[in-house]
């Protein structure tokens, strides 16, 4: 299968058009995207994979590209932005959900490529994992975030995320919005458990 988007062949493709015309397509992900997925890992700048994933990290393991690639889990979803650079679709930016069903909580992490930050994809992005999150039925969504990774706090808080220490780790920040209305039954906050490596 080459790289060319073909809108026919992946019906769920939707196009999004980006600050200054640029124009990516957003899908759910695929096995055989686990190629594409790497080399967009590794193509991040080191500042960008350590506020990704919250530490050093040169490329996925193996493993995790396996986890990160999945489609048989009704309670994981992961998202690629591709745009076009030099006529070959690439990826550009990820976005993954985890929803815990006992809490009805939605667990989420992204990035954006660095010459694609600041022009509205991730914005995009949160936006699509909040409407995702919300026809699961998740009545909360969270995230993690590295103290010092201010931009993804700018974009969360203009988004109606609020912000909270993260419990026994300095480092971080906890990111939680309410997908109900306030008032509505809510059920206990979950520990900070797992975090999103891929």
């Amino acid at each position: 299968m080459t790289d060319t988007i073909v809108r026919e062949e992946l019906p769920s493709v939707r196009a999004v058009r980006l600050a200054g015309g640029r124009r990516v397509w957003i899908r759910p992900i695929r096995p055989d995207d686990a190629d594409r997925l790497q080399g967009y890992v590794r193509g991040l700048s080191g500042g960008s994979r350590y506020n990704r994933f919250l530490g050093a990290l040169n490329e996925l393991s193996p493993a995790e590209l396996a986890r990160a690639t999945r489609t048989d889990d009704p309670h994981r979803l992961a998202l690629i932005a591709q745009g076009v650079i030099g006529g070959r679709c690439v990826v550009v930016g990820e976005a993954r959900l985890a929803f815990d069903p006992d809490t009805a909580s939605c667990e989420f992490a992204l990035s954006v490529a660095d010459a694609w930050q600041g022009i509205g994809l991730g914005a995009r992005l949160l936006s699509d994992l909040e409407c995702r999150a919300r026809m699961r039925g998740a009545r909360r969504l969270f995230g993690d975030t590295l103290r010092t990774n201010l931009g993804l706090q700018r974009l969360v808080r203009k988004a109606g995320f609020d912000l909270a220490a993260y419990p026994g780790d300095a480092r971080l920040l906890q990111v939680a919005k309410e997908l109900q209305p306030r008032g509505a039954a809510m059920p206990s906050d979950p520990p900070p458990a797992r975090r999103l490596a891929a």
